[in-house]
């Protein structure tokens, strides 16, 4: 809405209460903003975040293998 300076009323106490809704129509526009920005991160660090490939209980064959390997190399030596 574009308001011509020559259609402002010259009353005051009128222009102070256009002054505070536009001040909380903005504030509104800034919040709303702020939300779709929360919710377009939280959308791109879901579908860009780091993804795990871990197989469950891989950990413990690997280190089982490590064992068996450490227990070679004390009887050798």
């Amino acid at each position: 809405m574009k308001i011509d300076a020559h259609s402002l009323p010259d009353d005051l106490e009128q222009l102070k209460r256009m002054v505070l809704e536009l001040q909380q129509v903005v504030a509104e526009k800034d919040a709303q903003i702020h939300e779709l920005l929360q919710a377009y991160n939280a959308k791109l660090a879901k579908e860009y975040a780091k993804k795990s490939e871990k197989m469950p209980g891989a950990g413990e064959v690997f280190n089982e293998a490590e064992d068996i390997l450490d227990e070679q190399i004390k009887r050798y030596q």
